[in-house]
């Protein structure tokens, strides 16, 4: 039998206590069950009122709800970019203006929102807005990579390079391998407008800046090299941009002919054609048939140039090389009725070719860009010649 003498008395007093506790704890439980009951219903009602395209009333019911609970911002969120993705910025704009106006808005969520309004912004085209609001995030938060990157759009898209310039220098310590060559494009856009103005020095300064954030910038060789070659220094131009291939190898098939013109200003076509054969030569995927044959045809006939052409399809036929052999073919034959035959069949089939792909996002176009107005990538198209279609010889 127990003993309660041996009990302590003031241990008797527990028991009530923790019975409170208990009855507290199973209140507290219910309140919460009771809480997440009303806002599964009211979650619900909004979604019902979207699928019957009420929006007003949904946004209604959703703003009720981040007001009682925040944990359900993520709903907002998800509901403001659908909207934008849409295309209804005018609904994406309510949402978060509505989010960022509430007075019990946690400030941890401010960032976010003004982020996400940003980009509401961006997708209307109101870019002083969208900047505004950047910058605001800024502000709070010096550090945002996401705020600094949509800056610098803004800046890329009003062609406000200097701007540009100063955000994209700021993240070039954190990721120079991406900003880096941005850095070397904007500053080629100003080496452009030095051009255009006739500013030799700035031209090479902002040309030089280029190289210094990314070695392996192309369209500032070519600035340079072309502003050497206007002054008559062709071999130095030469020089310039045979770098090309070291940088950028796929890159050479846009200087092809100012190098073929600055040769042909020394009278150095054999030297040409020992290059461009050694190039070839280097690179299995450059494609430069045509050039060389070109170059033949001037410094020993049209006759070497079918030869070569000959030989080489055999090799490796391609569309452009066989339409290129078929108008040699033609002008020796100018009565043969088949090689005029021929040459329409290839003009044809060559009409429809891709001279510039996009190896980012498969944009296709007959004109080179620096940037690629698809997916807004710097360097990323390349010239379609590197990739020709192929004839298969049975």
């Amino acid at each position: 039998m127990f003993d309660f003498s041996q009990f302590p008395f003031w241990s008797l007093a527990i028991i009530p206590l923790a019975i409170v506790f208990l009855w507290l704890l199973f209140r507290t439980k219910q309140s919460h069950k009771r809480q997440q009951s009303t806002l599964s219903s009211e979650y619900f009602k909004g979604l019902n009122y979207l699928l019957n395209d009420e929006q007003g009333k949904a946004l209604d019911v959703f703003v009720k709800l981040v007001e009682s609970n925040w944990d359900t911002i993520d709903t907002h969120f998800t509901l403001g970019k659908i909207y934008r993705k849409n295309g209804e910025m005018d609904k994406a704009i309510k949402i978060h203006q509505g989010l960022i106006g509430r007075p019990s808005l946690p400030e941890q969520y401010r960032c976010k929102i003004l982020l996400e309004l940003g980009y509401d912004y961006l997708g209307a085209g109101w870019f002083d807005r969208a900047e505004g609001l950047f910058k605001e995030v800024l502000i709070q938060d010096e550090k945002s990579t996401e705020a600094r990157h949509n800056l610098i759009l803004i800046y890329q898209q009003e062609k406000n390079w200097f701007k540009a310039i100063e955000i994209a220098v700021d993240l070039y310590s954190e990721n120079p391998d991406e900003t880096g060559p941005m850095i070397a494009h904007y500053y080629c856009e100003l080496a452009e407008i030095s051009k255009l103005k006739g500013d030799v020095s700035q031209l090479e300064n902002y040309s030089k800046k280029a190289l210094h954030y990314d070695d392996a910038c192309v369209r500032a060789s070519i600035i340079m090299a072309d502003q050497i070659k206007a002054t008559g220094d062709d071999k130095k131009a030469i020089a310039l941009y045979e770098t090309i291939e070291s940088q950028d190898v796929e890159s050479i098939i846009l200087v092809i002919d100012s190098l073929s013109e600055c040769y042909e200003n020394l009278s150095s076509q054999d030297k040409l054609y020992d290059y461009l054969l050694a190039l070839q030569h280097r690179h299995k995927n450059l494609f430069l048939q045509n050039h060389i044959a070109g170059v033949l045809e001037k410094s020993q006939g049209s006759r070497a140039a079918i030869v070569y052409l000959t030989d080489e399809i055999k090799r490796q036929p391609t569309l452009s090389g066989m339409q290129k052999l078929i108008s040699y073919k033609q002008e020796e034959i100018d009565s043969d009725r088949v090689f005029s035959d021929l040459a329409v069949v290839m003009s044809v089939l060559q009409k429809d070719k891709v001279e510039y792909r996009c190896q980012k996002c498969g944009f296709n176009t007959n004109t080179h860009y620096w940037l690629c107005p698809s997916c807004n990538r710097w360097d990323s198209v390349k010239p379609g010649i590197l990739q020709p279609e192929h004839l298969h010889i049975i």
